[in-house]
């Protein structure tokens, strides 16, 4: 079923740049931007059940509330919806009302490379013994669990995006790939607003 309102969804590894892409697109089309970290039910569990999870296939039902889908396409029902998911158009997970797919592409180095930088901030740390356990931690979590699935993501979902574009250029540039991609997608029936097709224009 095609929703009165498209639905552009931006996926990609962490660290690849989707929430600024997604946020930013939101505003510049006067869009709802919904976070699929809301819904997220995964990390409510220690380590172990993440490891079982990969082990039994890595469902992706298993990810998330199952009252996103409905929600989801609620907030289609009543206008444009820029959705920051990690899977994409993996089915079964929200496919259906999904209207553009983008992937934003970044080798997982740069990827942690991004994320520690972010964290690693001096000043948001108690003391360097504090930084460097959560550190020690981080990276050995990374190791066991977090880049087998970040390895997943990449091999089920980037596959079945509509377009990819390259994480590694600027923020400035990626924003203008998007805003080119989002406007060519776009079924004559989700045309965009005056307002978002001058700022594409920019």
């Amino acid at each position: 079923m095609i929703r009165p309102h498209p639905v552009i969804a931006i996926s990609g590894i962490p660290g690849a740049g989707k929430t600024c892409a997604a946020r930013g697109l939101a505003q510049r089309l006067g869009a709802t931007y919904l976070p699929f970290d809301d819904f997220e039910t995964l990390t409510d569990h220690d380590a172990d059940h993440a490891l079982d999870w990969l082990a039994r296939g890595a469902p992706w039902t298993e990810m998330y509330d199952p009252a996103l889908d409905g929600i989801l396409a609620a907030q289609a029902d009543q206008g444009p919806v820029v959705f920051e998911t990690p899977l994409g158009r993996q089915p079964p997970a929200h496919s259906a009302v999904i209207t553009c797919a983008i992937w934003i592409d970044v080798d997982l180095d740069v990827a942690l490379a991004r994320k520690l930088t972010t964290a690693l901030t001096p000043t948001d740390w108690g003391s360097s013994a504090e930084m460097s356990d959560w550190l020690a931690q981080f990276l050995d979590h990374y190791q066991r669990m977090v880049r087998p699935c970040l390895a997943k993501q990449a091999e089920r979902v980037r596959p079945l995006s509509d377009h990819i574009i390259d994480g590694s250029l600027s923020r400035t540039a990626v924003d203008a790939t998007i805003d080119r991609i989002v406007g060519c997608s776009m079924p004559e029936r989700h045309a965009m607003t005056p307002t978002s097709a001058m700022a594409m224009e920019r």
